[in-house]
């Protein structure tokens, strides 16, 4: 009876240490658990969560593991939730019940309803970090910023925080990122090709209230569905954002803005659906650039690829969209759909749906075809296009000039798009 009674504490004991090793990703040591004051001596990525399903957080400082620092529907039910942090780091806990004391800068508004946590499989790459003046000087910074947020979405907050990244960091598939509005750098912010992202994002991922500096590398990639949101650029860097994902996927950008571009804001390289609703971007220093770019001469080039831009402002940009409305290879043509979009033109030369033929890399370069209106492949008409600007016609533009004051943005986003 004795044998059989240790053999039972013996299999309890094992089952034990199954569950609290779930509580935590591999490779991560728990710091404190639900309810308890954590302390951080350096930004570091924390999961909090049980059984295999975590949330990350950059954090530093003192703060309470509980759903309050991490957002709400962040709680794992069934169980204790941990927080955790990648073997090695220093750190202490206490027993608490006041609020998070977090040192993480302060977050935009509203966190959106794709915050909550899902199954993940792997962790953040880790990254070094430094603390950085409010001036931002040789961060990007706020005097990048020209437009404010959409009506309806968080504002953008000139960071006191930056986190300098020596590698990008991956978001698991079906977790969640919150960046808590620091600044995040990693290397280089002109146009070369080939640049690592800044956040790449696993299928399911979510990015939320971030802002990558003058220092963006190649901005966020996405190789599945995925969403971005309360995301801000001050400086584009190679592009702000690819989206990478096969057929049927779909990366959902919603609020947030972009600055600074020179090339292309957003690129799609991979088919599937990019989905922008109430962004706000503006190239005041370049002039130029396109807003949104289906891949002209990509590797295995082919489509359909279809874009959805909706209330959203965009500002000096001379193409809103380029769209392939055919392939060398026969493939399905793209298709562009714009509703509610503001645009400041620039000299009036702004071509809002511009079509190409695209090609497969090596075959040749891409050739304009010309602007489109109320097409298969550009379902736009100048009634979903408002110019906030007062002077100038364009042949390109095909809509009126505006005049008088500036229109209010409304916030109608259409619902249940088929995708």
């Amino acid at each position: 009876m004795k044998a059989n009674q240790l053999a039972l504490l013996a299999l309890l004991a094992g089952v034990t240490a199954g569950a609290n090793a779930a509580n935590r990703p591999a490779g991560y040591t728990t710091v404190c658990t639900e309810g308890k004051t954590c302390s951080l001596p350096a930004n570091t990525n924390v999961a909090y969560g049980r059984s295999d399903q975590f949330t990350y957080k950059v954090l530093s400082g003192s703060f309470v593991c509980s759903e309050a620092t991490f957002g709400a529907g962040t709680k794992v039910s069934g169980g204790t939730n941990e927080c955790s942090a990648p073997s090695g780091t220093s750190s202490s806990s206490a027993s608490s019940t006041a609020p998070s004391s977090s040192s993480s800068s302060k977050s935009s508004t509203a966190p959106s309803s794709s915050s909550s946590s899902s199954k993940s499989s792997s962790v953040p790459s880790s990254s070094s970090s430094s603390k950085s003046s409010s001036s931002a000087a040789s961060s990007g910074g706020s005097a990048n910023v020209k437009l404010p947020a959409w009506p309806g979405c968080p504002a953008y907050v000139n960071p006191s925080e930056t986190v300098a990244l020596t590698a990008s960091i991956s978001v698991p598939a079906g977790t969640t990122y919150d960046g808590g509005g620091k600044r995040f750098q990693l290397s280089n912010g002109g146009q070369s090709e080939g640049q690592p992202p800044v956040f790449d994002l696993q299928e399911g991922a979510t990015l939320r209230n971030v802002v990558i500096g003058n220092l963006a590398a190649d901005g966020v990639h996405c190789v599945g569905n995925c969403t971005v949101y309360n995301t801000w650029w001050e400086d584009v860097g190679e592009d702000a954002a690819t989206a990478l994902g096969g057929p049927g996927t779909t990366m959902r950008v919603d609020c947030g803005g972009s600055f600074l571009g020179t090339d292309k804001t957003f690129q799609h390289n991979g088919q599937g659906t990019l989905h922008i609703t109430r962004f706000v971007a503006d190239n005041w220093a370049t002039k130029g650039g396109k807003f949104y770019r289906s891949c002209g001469d990509c590797t295995g080039n082919k489509g359909p690829r279809t874009v959805i831009i909706e209330n959203s402002r965009i500002h000096n940009h001379q193409t809103i969209v380029g769209v392939n409305s055919s392939y060398s290879n026969g493939s399905p043509r793209d298709s562009a759909t714009l509703r509610n979009v503001l645009l400041l033109r620039w000299n009036g030369e702004i071509e809002v749906c511009s079509t190409y033929k695209g090609v497969e890399k090596g075959s040749g370069s891409s050739s304009n075809i010309g602007s489109e209106w109320n097409t298969a492949t550009c379902n736009v008409s100048p009634s979903d296009i408002t110019a906030v600007d007062k002077t100038g016609g364009s042949k390109k533009t095909g809509i009126a000039p505006g005049n008088g004051v500036d229109p209010a943005p409304v916030n109608r986003i259409q619902e249940n798009w088929t995708y």
